[in-house]
């Protein structure tokens, strides 16, 4: 009877996973649709392209945190039935299944990378997804290949995922695995043009260290403006007499004029 729950978890995953950050806060943001802008693309990514780097991290929190919590909730909820971790994932799949293909979208939907990095930073290997996430956004800023980023992000959590269910092998942990390959193969393919693109010599660049030093450049402008001390103006004493004398004699020629 506990698996036919599944499925309600299943589905119900699947439309949270509908709901679009990039479209969102685009819209409501910036009054605009960001599937008209840049690549089309509503997700964390073109979002960087388009509006810079605060929108695109506001993305990657929304994204992430509806695949992680959901997930994460759902794991714990079945937990005393001792598939926790399965639960986790048939949800967290589902999650990505609704981003990438969202039926109140038309099936037009993201590439799912932002909704891993939710559910790998709140699986057990979390430590692995932490560390990977920062090797790739310093290979984001020297390379600026976000694809690339994404996949090497992608693959080691993943594997380092299902090696550890090799490992202690819970309860179902073979379909776990299949689970998570599903996921990996998933992001290959919805990031085939990119990979089209880049072997033709194509590909689109972020500017991400453009954006991010852009940021850190205004920053300092505007403490420098903080801490510019106010030009003191100087008045000599033959300025001050002459400014004195002209006042004097303009207040003479106002009586003459009204006698």
């Amino acid at each position: 009877m506990i698996y036919y729950w599944l499925i309600l978890v299943f589905f119900v995953s699947y439309f949270i996973g509908n709901i679009s950050f990039a479209r969102i806060f685009s819209r409501e943001l910036k009054n605009e649709d960001i599937t008209q802008k840049g690549s089309g693309n509503p997700g964390t990514m073109n979002m960087l392209r388009v509006y810079g780097i605060g929108y695109a991290i506001i993305t990657l929190l929304g994204d992430s945190l509806k695949a992680g919590v959901t997930a994460f909730v759902c794991g714990f909820i079945f937990a005393p039935y001792g598939i926790s971790q399965l639960a986790f994932l048939v949800s967290g799949t589902a999650i990505i299944l609704g981003h990438n293909f969202p039926v109140i979208y038309k099936f037009k939907g993201g590439k799912g990378v932002a909704s891993l990095l939710g559910i790998f930073m709140f699986s057990p290997v979390w430590y692995v997804g932490l560390i990977m996430f920062v090797v790739c956004a310093l290979f984001l800023y020297f390379v600026d290949y976000a694809f690339i980023a994404s996949m090497i992000f992608v693959f080691s959590s993943g594997v380092a995922w299902i090696i550890m269910l090799a490992l202690v092998q819970p309860l179902w942990w073979w379909i776990c695995i299949i689970l998570i390959v599903f996921n990996l193969l998933l992001c290959v393919f919805m990031h085939r043009s990119n990979f089209v693109r880049f072997f033709k010599g194509i590909e689109n660049r972020t500017n991400f260290r453009e954006k991010v030093n852009k940021v850190f450049r205004k920053k300092d402008h505007e403490k420098d403006g903080e801490n510019r001390p106010e030009k003191e103006i100087i008045v000599t004493e033959e300025e001050q007499k002459l400014a004195e004398e002209e006042l004097k004699k303009s207040k003479e020629n106002q009586d003459e004029q009204i006698k």
